[in-house]
């Protein structure tokens, strides 16, 4: 390994959640890690946090599991007004489904100390990152690269992170004083108070026994000031926000922090003292000793996050105040986003302008969160301002976002840009090409007599993922949630007239339930077809000419016993996919299998319409490089074929299993990238495999240019 491509120092500045996450991931990659800490214990305060969908699956991805440390489900939301009428009931047991991570409750310090012990122990992937407590950074050079400790003590790596709060040292480097932190007008009192004392106060023990056992999040507002209540640590404890005008606290005490025992708990008291019984009831629960008071900060967006080799991440690039929970998950994001980008083998030469990538990628999706988290946060004037902010389209732009996912493929992009790019070349001048759509001469064939036999595995997958194989922003799947379906099949047709009575076979990844947007703003539903491998040249050519198809060769070879039947995709010896079909049986009629399935979810979207298929054509133009000579997409409706496909015998597994192995550059040197963006494929389960065989094999000339 060159000098260009050995392992980075990356040096942190602050080891809260997003400069800790940072550093469990960047170890992971192979990374010499240090963080500064100016803290003596390098230790998270607060009580509890979320974490949302969108940070839930990050965290899993670097190997923090938030059920290990007492993270516990959201199952619902209830909302009262300040005098205790309950205005709004949401049971979000069933919305689970749209997401595959949940939406989880955890005690910070539990979060932080967790991250702590991953991105410092001995165990697990890379070197331990060094923690450095009571290092209070006094300056950063981010050209060269180094921190300097207020000690005079001075290191210097190959990159910095400034992960160092709302009160950002390293946030000096890029605004100056010009812009920095302001208060928002509210502040916060947070504090917990254990769940059995709750319960056993008898004017409040109805707030957290059923229906409101475990997982449920309970809000009042006022006109200017709102209570949140959420448990923790696996329902044993409940964390308490207590927004309110800074003026109603701030003249009651000198302390922004801490607070005497007669002053916090009286002056929180009154503060509150125009709610309901219930909640008088609640607060007078309060333990002293963990009652705390922050002013909420927020700060004007900065115009970058990233100059020379120092990023900004986490509250240091964009503060964010508490309304929707989302602060500490963009930092995750942010972490995750640098992570990704800064993999293992990353070029120093590389460094200044992949951070330049992660501001580019991160900006806008911070800021808007940052943006919908103020209007969330907006006093009650009338009835109609809490309409102004649409929480479901706010928890959707949150939850069905994969941040890993959308900065490989950005950086993927991006590389793919920086270098030469891969011919896909065809022998047209050799005119018509005799194929399954037409013979030498450009009369039609048809294959009404040929025979196929179609192995399927449809099992739920990851949307967050499969969205980044999309060709153009124009396709999205067509119903919100981060579980959709997709189907991977091999078939083999055989007895058809223009292979002479020969046959081949395919097999192929089709993702349903997308939609694709016209640029009248008509939309088209469908299955897309990213790859399509098949076993012999002849319709390779045929189908990428002529139907803009997504070919590749390789072998598929299917072994078939009596009631099980393995296929395998190779290249040369090299596997990469494996289908396998156990216990194959008669198929249950469509009657059958309706009384065995589950009823659907009355929250879930009733399904897409799936009238056909799309591919995207690409042609490349000669002599340049990256640019097309055409792209555009293709869509083949169901209605159209003129060949009728008729299924003879249909034979279901009841034990099917569906395998991705990524491959490299020696064992797959022209599909290596392909078998490893098929290896990220999440398999959440399998929804049905069958064994189809039947007569007459469509030749798909009723394919159609969309635009």
């Amino acid at each position: 390994m060159s000098d260009d491509t050995d392992p980075l120092n990356i040096l942190i500045v602050g080891a809260g959640i997003g400069g800790l996450t940072a550093a469990v991931g960047l170890r992971a990659e192979g990374h010499k890690v240090t963080l500064f800490e100016r803290s003596q214990l390098a230790q998270e305060t607060g009580a509890a946090i979320h974490l949302a969908p969108n940070c839930h699956g990050l965290l899993k991805r670097f190997s923090i599991e938030p059920a290990s440390f007492g993270a516990n489900p959201l199952q619902g939301i209830a909302e009262y007004d300040g005098l205790g009428n309950l205005v709004k009931d949401i049971d979000l047991r069933g919305a689970g489904g749209m997401w595959q991570h949940p939406w989880v409750l955890s005690h910070r310090v539990s979060l932080h100390n967790e991250l702590k012990r991953v991105a410092t122990s001995e165990e697990g992937k890379g070197t331990p990152a060094v923690l450095k407590v009571a290092s209070r950074v006094a300056s950063v050079d981010p050209e060269m690269a180094t921190v300097t400790l207020e000690d005079g003590t001075i290191y210097t790596g190959d990159l910095v992170l400034g992960a160092d709060g709302v009160s950002s040292v390293t946030r000096r480097c890029i605004s100056g004083d010009t812009i920095k932190p302001f208060g928002s007008g509210s502040s916060a009192f947070r504090f917990l108070i254990p769940r059995e004392t709750v319960l056993n106060n008898p004017s409040t023990a109805h707030l957290a026994t059923s229906p409101q056992l475990d997982g449920v999040m309970t809000l009042w507002y006022g006109r200017d000031r709102r209570l949140v209540m959420y448990p923790c640590v696996n329902n044993t404890m409940l964390n308490f926000v207590a927004i309110h005008p800074s003026a109603t606290s701030a003249s009651k005490t000198e302390s922004k922090s801490t607070w005497s025992e007669e002053g916090s708990k009286s002056t929180l008291l009154e503060v509150f003292k125009d709610f309901g019984p219930v909640v008088q009831d609640l607060l007078s629960l309060v333990d002293n000793s963990g009652l705390r008071l922050w002013t909420l900060l927020d700060m004007d967006q900065l115009p970058n996050w990233v100059t020379g080799k120092l990023a900004l991440l986490g509250d240091a690039a964009h503060p964010f105040l508490p309304h929707q929970g989302q602060g500490g998950g963009i930092a995750i994001e942010d972490a995750a986003s640098l992570v990704a980008l800064l993999r293992a083998g990353t070029p120093r030469s590389e460094i200044k302008d992949r951070l330049a990538l992660y501001q580019d990628i991160r900006m806008q999706r911070a800021h808007k969160v940052q943006a919908d988290t103020r209007r969330a946060g907006e006093d009650i004037v009338d009835d109609d301002q809490r309409a102004v902010f649409n929480v479901i389209e706010f928890n959707i732009y949150n939850f069905t976002h994969d941040e890993w996912h959308n900065t490989t493929h950005r950086l993927n992009k991006w590389l793919w840009e920086r270098n030469d790019p891969s011919y896909y070349r065809q022998p047209s001048v050799f005119g018509p090409m005799p194929g399954p759509r037409q013979d030498s001469i450009g009369r039609p064939v048809d294959a009404i007599n040929g025979t196929f036999k179609t192995t399927s595995i449809r099992f739920k997958t990851s949307s967050t993922y499969l969205q980044t194989l999309f060709p153009t922003p124009a396709f999205r799947f067509a119903r919100p949630g981060t579980i959709v379906e997709a189907t991977f099949q091999v078939n083999e047709v055989d007895n058809l007239p223009w292979l002479g009575g020969g046959g081949y076979h395919f097999a192929g990844l089709w993702i349903h339930g997308v939609q694709y947007t016209k640029k009248d703003g008509s939309p088209l539903f469908g299955s897309y077809l990213p790859i399509l491998f098949e076993d012999l040249a002849d319709p390779i050519v045929s189908g990428r000419d002529e139907l803009g198809m997504p070919k590749l060769f390789a072998d598929i070879v299917g072994n078939k016993q009596e009631k099980s039947l393995e296929i395998v995709v190779s290249w040369r010896g090299a596997e990469f996919i494996r289908l396998k079909l156990d216990n194959l049986h008669p198929a249950p009629t469509a009657t059958d299998a309706e009384k065995t399935g589950p009823p659907p979810s009355p929250l879930a979207a009733p399904p897409p319409p799936d009238d056909g298929q799309f591919v995207y054509r690409y042609v490349p133009a000669v002599g340049k490089p990256g640019t097309p000579d055409a792209e555009y997409p293709v869509f083949l409706p169901h209605k159209g074929s003129t060949t009728p496909r008729v299924v003879d015998m249909t034979l279901a597994s009841s034990e099917a299993s569906l395998t991705f192995q990524a491959g490299d550059r020696t064992s797959l040197p022209t599909l290596h990238h392909v078998s490893a963006a098929l290896a990220e494929i999440p398999i959440y389960g399998i929804v049905k495999a069958t064994l189809e065989l039947g007569h007459g094999v469509e030749n798909l000339s009723h394919a159609q240019r969309i635009e």
